[in-house]
């Protein structure tokens, strides 16, 4: 995934969460961002951890 500038990431996400947040309950929103911030460190470890062994 290649994006010209940061900028584009935070306006996809910022229109995906609107639209998603349209169609939620504010539960099902906040299990939701639980879930997604979940993935979002686990992918973190992940790119730390292959960031490690290429050094090595």
């Amino acid at each position: 995934m290649s994006y010209n500038s940061g900028a584009h990431l935070v306006v996809l996400a910022s229109i995906i969460a609107i639209l998603l947040a349209e169609k939620l309950s504010t539960d099902d929103i906040e299990i939701l961002a639980a879930l997604l911030t979940a993935i979002g460190d686990n992918l973190a470890v992940i790119a730390v951890k292959r960031g490690l062994e290429k050094s090595n």
